[in-house]
């Protein structure tokens, strides 16, 4: 690898960690993540795993190690994420200068090191990072081990590929991509690396396999309910109550049928939250005149077809009515990233001044580093202070209902799943009123309100004497 891909990488660990800094108040999603972790720390595992919603053990396991001589949990879930999702850079940086160039390759890396999008998740303690580096090692290190005729490189492909599954589901989809490399580099080695990626990948990913089959009684490769809601899709169920809940997704389909509410409100969250905007014209004049170097256009397929192909399911959640997030398009995003950065070469040569490619780049770099230098969240600090306020009247260790997750982790408590084993409950204004004889209200926050910010009110839970 290049000293130039290694600075790069830096730069994207350092711009993560700048916006870690700038976080007001954790995310739901991360705050679960420590939850898990603390849990995995005291050993208790299976409490852990079935904590909802449920989640993959990766990134809480890597969370819970690294708390062990840091001491401080939230800036070990934070640097697992600040760091891995920072390393993803190289991957990303190697295959795009395999399919194309230097200069290819190093746009590229700059836009992933900066996105905002993607900076936004990496800065905080959750699963994308760590998730996004296995995941685009096992894409990189996978080819290579074709190319090369490696068994020893295949088993590092499957093994990066078995703990990006088990960071996140959506791991799973690798296995059917190093067929698809195996078919794009077909040789007499492929066939025999087909079997040994899945036999590794079996082992590494056995345990969790196993604890999955045992809570829910079949051999599949999640917990969560939304696979077999797209499975039975195809046999025919039909679930027309999930329609009528109240998110954007979920609206826009309601509203404008699923081809243009649905297709309208993913491409919106693409070429908008997730590549900036700006770059999306970029984006369609690379797909239109890609130009990799000579040889290489099967591995320019295969990125394309990963990309594409992990599209499939969130493309079919608007047909399900499966929950949406723009996270969800963070990872093909960031493999068509270098296509963006072949449509800037495009633009550069048709201007004839070779000084056009580094201008464009470093523009668009100076743009999303102002939108990465924001504060994060501030309109929830309430979740904050609600939290801090339970931990001083109750202290450590209690149960808290609330469906904010970020004050359950300031609070120092753990998931109530029901309000009634609850110590206490954290509800969002104005529906948050509770019966005086069962409860007592320790507050509303932010204690000193101001316009835009979310309002919670905190009850504690009376004890019979």
């Amino acid at each position: 690898m290049t000293r130039r891909a290694w600075l790069l990488t830096l730069g994207a660990v350092a711009a993560r960690a700048i916006a870690a800094l700038l976080v007001r108040v954790i995310d739901s999603d991360g705050a679960r993540n420590l939850q898990m972790a603390a849990l995995i720390e005291q050993g208790r595992f299976i409490e852990a795993l079935r904590l909802p919603t449920p989640t993959p053990p990766l990134h809480p396991y890597l969370t819970a190690l690294l708390n062990v001589p840091l001491h401080h949990l939230l800036a070990a879930g934070v640097s697992v994420s600040v760091i891995l999702g920072g390393l993803a850079t190289l991957p990303l940086y190697a295959m795009a200068r395999r399919t194309w160039d230097d200069r290819v390759a190093t746009a590229a890396a700059a836009l992933y090191a900066l996105l905002p999008a993607m900076v936004d998740i990496h800065a905080e303690p959750m699963t994308e990072g760590t998730f996004m580096f296995f995941f685009l090692t096992s894409i990189a290190v996978g080819w290579r081990a074709l190319e090369l005729r490696s068994w020893e490189t295949t088993v590092a492909a499957a093994f990066c590929a078995a703990l990006a599954w088990l960071a996140r589901p959506e791991g799973i989809y690798l296995l059917p991509l190093f067929i698809v490399a195996a078919l794009l580099r077909f040789s007499r080695f492929a066939p025999g690396a087909i079997v040994l990626f899945a036999a590794v990948w079996l082992v590494v990913a056995f345990p969790y396999l196993a604890f999955i089959h045992a809570e829910t009684g079949h051999w599949q490769t999640s917990l969560s309910p939304y696979p077999g809601l797209l499975t039975g899709y195809f046999r025919g169920e039909r679930h027309p109550e999930l329609l009528l809940q109240e998110y954007g997704e979920y609206k826009a389909v309601r509203e404008h049928g699923v081809l243009l509410g649905g297709g309208g409100h993913l491409l919106s969250n693409l070429f908008g939250k997730v590549l900036f905007y700006v770059l999306g014209p970029f984006l369609i004049l690379g797909l239109f005149r890609p130009r990799p170097v000579d040889g290489q256009r099967p591995l320019l397929a295969y990125g394309w077809i990963a990309a594409g192909g992990y599209m499939v399911p969130i493309v079919l959640s608007f047909v399900v009515s499966t929950p949406f997030s723009h996270r969800f398009l963070l990872l093909p995003a960031a493999l068509l990233l270098p296509t963006v950065a072949a449509g800037i070469v495009r633009v550069s040569d048709w201007t004839g001044r070779r000084a056009t490619f580094p201008l464009i780049v470093a523009a668009l770099c100076l743009a999303m580093l102002v939108r990465d230098l924001r504060p994060r969240r501030p309109d929830k600090i309430g979740l904050k202070e609600g939290g801090l306020a339970v931990l001083k009247a109750i202290g450590p260790g209690k149960r808290v209902y609330s469906t904010a997750r970020a004050l359950e982790f300031y609070a120092q408590a753990e998931h109530a799943t029901e309000e009634r084993d609850a110590d206490a409950v954290a509800l969002f204004l104005p529906d948050a009123e509770r019966s005086a004889g069962t409860y007592a209200l320790l507050g509303e926050y932010p204690s000193t309100p101001t316009p835009g910010t979310l309002r919670v009110r905190v009850y504690l839970r009376k004890r019979s004497p």
